[in-house]
């Protein structure tokens, strides 16, 4: 039950209080209603949840440029993906090179588009991956070439990233063979061709590695009569053999006109457009975990606007408001970003040396940093949280639990009005407090450190880290 009552007191109340103004949204009168704050239903973390994606881009990042490492770390992020997203179907870990021939597909209109090959060697080996591990201690999923290499290669590679130090617990078995490209079909013309493969290459893997993880590929959409059938085929073949799913997020993808809406309106989105993710992750087996292996706004409502939604504090708070959502779902153990290095309106940083943090790099950061160590996860109930659009409400947070007993809340408002929380039933006074904030349109934001007095006044559009 929602603890309706308010308290009224001054605005300018502790240190916070009197060093933070309200740059955007309403002016604050004489007194502000001081919302109460309440834990609400907990529960554990087995894995590091924040992680990110090293594909395109990224895998051809000079990472032995000083630079280039000091913003992976900075990034703090608890699992990398390697080598992440498609060029992991057409993958050789020998050489860190990519041959992926031209695929077509029909989209639904029945229109043929045809996606160009790629053939590249990046040089990104084990070597480069051990050496990112060991800097910014995250631990790899490591994506296995399903499509166009074989059970005994895959297992050699990890073998022999084993031997270098590099911890094996994450094993994927490919990327998105739900999608009706010509290259996957031709590889796994069926649902049931692609579960006969995870039913025999799980047992395999973990025969090497008993103590690993293994997640094999469903789906969220269900526009195709393939991606219909994907996931009941697929649990109904090996759902005994695997840990868990991974499903891939790209809200707007197919409806980017979506972009242009008010903030209030795409905003929302982060909690509305959320829900057919978590009814796919509420229909499968309860043994099954899942990891959300890819997410970000789809690519097409990223490029709308000027400047380019993706590249706005708006697209980073988009991002922190999903990040909560997946947050709350007790089903998901970790996360992945699209993707680490690459265009400014997509990645966390913009591919250039040294790197340049992106909006959604800064949220990225703030919440990693929150997230480091994390052993259980608070939801944190807000009394008469304002709402945002329709029934979604502006104000979500989290109470962060870390062995050390250094608890931390994370605190995301989406609204164009400041609030002013009363926290000392969920954190000490005196906590340090880091806030980002800024209009949506801005293409930098800034970063605030503070100490929290009696009570919390999160700016509007802003993302807050509180650490006791």
């Amino acid at each position: 039950m929602r603890d309706d009552r308010r308290s009224w007191r001054p605005t300018a109340v502790g240190v916070l209080a009197c060093v933070v103004a309200p740059a955007f949204g309403a002016v604050h009168g004489s007194y502000d209603p001081v919302m109460q704050v309440s834990a609400g239903a907990s529960r554990s973390l087995t894995a590091p949840f924040e992680g990110t994606n090293l594909d395109y881009s990224g895998v051809a990042e000079p990472y032995g440029e000083a630079s280039v490492m000091n913003a992976v770390t900075s990034l703090a992020p608890g699992t990398i993906r390697y080598p992440g997203g498609a060029v992991s179907n057409y993958w050789d870990w020998q050489t860190g090179s990519v041959n992926q021939p031209p695929s077509t597909t029909e989209t639904a209109s029945g229109t043929i588009k045809t996606q160009p090959g790629r053939y590249r060697t990046y040089g990104f080996t084990l070597s480069t991956l051990k050496n990112i591990t060991r800097a910014t201690g995250a631990v790899p999923i490591f994506d296995l070439n399903v499509m166009t290499s074989t059970l005994h290669d895959q297992i050699q590679m990890l073998k022999t990233a084993a031997q270098m130090g590099i911890p094996i617990r994450y094993v994927e078995l490919g990327n998105e063979l739900y999608l009706s490209k010509s290259n996957y079909l031709h590889a796994f013309p069926t649902a049931t061709a692609y579960a006969d493969l995870v039913a025999s290459w799980a047992p395999a893997i973990r025969a090497a590695f008993p103590n690993v993880q293994i997640a094999a590929v469903a789906s969220v959409s269900t526009t195709t009569l393939r991606e219909q059938h994907w996931n009941s085929t697929l649990l109904s073949v090996a759902g005994r053999d695997v840990n868990a799913v991974t499903l891939h997020d790209y809200p707007l993808t197919s409806a980017p006109g979506n972009a242009s809406s008010s903030p209030a309106t795409l905003l929302a989105g982060a909690s509305i457009e959320w829900q057919p993710v978590e009814r796919t992750i509420n229909a499968l087996p309860s043994h099954l975990s899942v990891w959300l292996t890819e997410y970000n706004l789809g690519l097409g409502a990223l490029a709308q606007g000027s400047p380019a939604l993706g590249t706005t504090w708006e697209h980073g708070l988009y991002i922190a408001g999903l990040d909560m959502q997946e947050l709350a779902s007790p089903r998901v153990v970790l996360t992945d970003y699209w993707d680490l290095f690459g265009h400014s309106v997509s990645a966390q940083f913009a591919a250039t040396t040294p790197p340049i943090a992106t909006p959604t790099g800064r949220v990225s950061q703030l919440i990693n940093q929150a997230m480091q160590g994390a052993e259980k996860i608070t939801l944190l109930r807000i009394a008469n949280d304002p709402a945002l659009d329709g029934s979604v409400k502006s104000v979500s947070g989290v109470k962060v639990t870390v062995a050390s007993g250094a608890d931390r809340l994370i605190l995301v408002n989406l609204g164009s009005k400041s609030v002013t929380l009363a926290t000392g039933n969920v954190i000490s006074p005196d906590a340090s407090v880091r806030q980002l904030s800024g209009a949506p349109s801005r293409q930098t934001v800034d970063l605030r450190s503070l100490h929290l007095g009696r009570d919390l006044i999160l700016p509007s559009y802003s993302v807050t880290v509180v650490t006791k």
